[in-house]
């Protein structure tokens, strides 16, 4: 079976991620690419070898796509995803998923009208190393969590300040009015970098957030470069997680993460590439090479989508539901901010 793809508003990171790993699977035919730029669709079609682009998305539905990759700022993500779940494809769209709870939830509920799946580029679960995290939680070598600490540390200072990212991974650079707009982006690093922590942890974990106190540099600012936050799983366990824009550079996202249990603790550094558990007997066992990687694959959400629109089941770091709880908690976080308190946040089912 071979699949048509085709490519929503494509960019920096379609070029990095989405289409180099549609491209490379000989079961899908990448049939077009639009952007809303003049010129940018033909030159992207051009590299990759797709014979038809546009510079109006929605012509690309009439190549009646099996999986359609949604790469537009967030402003565009509902009405681009909904179009393409009511065509009948299989989507992914890029994080940060929804301006807002109301539209994700929107988006969730036309994938399950249609029964489509709907993925969120939340690529971090296949690291090796938060791999290795999970399994260790599910085979009960943390026990009861009880505490969780993560921070992550991300160049894109210069994107969310209205410079360039300088391209990612050697691609175009990225548009800066992107990141600059909270009508366009929905935020600043909590929305961009933090999506992934919260998203990653309750993956983890198995666990959904249930309140959340913070503060952002700026201060009470929404185009934040800095985010510092108190949160609340409904089992009562917390976890502190705050999250910085480092100086544009070369070094990949550096994660440092700490969960602490009834039976053990894990701590894992993906910058340095290792992981260290320690059992209540004290006995300790350290992880390297391979299994502590904190290696990211870009193209693993587009993968993803592939085996789903095969018949593969939805990866659970990657749901619709997962990436709707994931903006419910940043609605309440960004409020946090505002009003210095702890803010709650709406409960759903079947994120794990």
């Amino acid at each position: 079976m071979t699949l048509t793809a085709v490519v929503m508003s494509a960019g920096a990171w379609s070029m990095s991620s989405h289409l180099p790993g549609l491209t490379a699977d000989d079961r899908v035919r990448v049939a077009a690419v639009s952007s809303p730029t003049p010129g940018r669709a033909e030159s992207i079609a051009r590299e990759f070898g797709v014979p038809d682009w546009s510079t109006d998305w929605r012509a690309l539905l009439a190549f009646d796509p099996d999986i359609v990759v949604v790469s537009s700022p967030p402003v565009g993500h509902e009405e681009q995803v909904i179009a393409a779940l009511e065509h009948g494809a299989h989507v992914l769209v890029e994080k940060p998923f929804a301006l807002e709870a109301g539209s994700a939830q929107r988006m969730l509920d036309a994938a399950r009208a249609a029964d489509r799946t709907l993925l969120v580029g939340f690529g971090w679960p296949h690291a090796p190393v938060f791999s290795l995290a999970r399994e260790l939680v599910e085979v009960g070598e943390i026990g009861e969590i009880e505490h969780v600490m993560c921070h992550l540390a991300v160049n894109v200072r210069a994107l969310l300040s209205g410079g360039s990212d300088g391209g990612w991974q050697g691609a175009d650079a990225s548009e800066p009015t992107t990141y600059t707009s909270v009508a366009v982006s929905g935020g600043g690093a909590a929305a961009v970098s933090m999506s992934h922590q919260l998203g990653l942890l309750s993956w983890i974990t198995g666990l959904e957030f249930a309140s959340v106190a913070a503060t952002t540099w700026p201060p009470a600012s929404q185009l934040d470069l800095h985010v510092s936050s108190n949160l609340t799983f409904s089992s009562g366990a917390g976890a502190a997680v705050s999250c910085a824009s480092t100086h544009p550079d070369r070094a990949e996202p550096q994660w440092h993460l700490a969960i602490y249990g009834s039976a053990g603790q894990l701590w894992v550094d993906s910058y340095d590439n290792c992981a260290r558990l320690v059992r209540a007997s004290g006995e300790v066992v350290e992880f390297d090479g391979e299994r502590a990687s904190g290696h990211y694959d870009p193209t693993a959400p587009t993968r993803a989508l592939i085996e789903c629109a095969l018949g593969a089941p939805p990866p659970a770091g990657m749901t619709g539901e997962l990436a709707t709880h994931v903006v419910r908690a940043t609605d309440a976080l960004y409020e946090g901010a505002r009003s210095g308190r702890a803010v709650s946040i709406t409960p759903m089912e079947g994120i794990s």
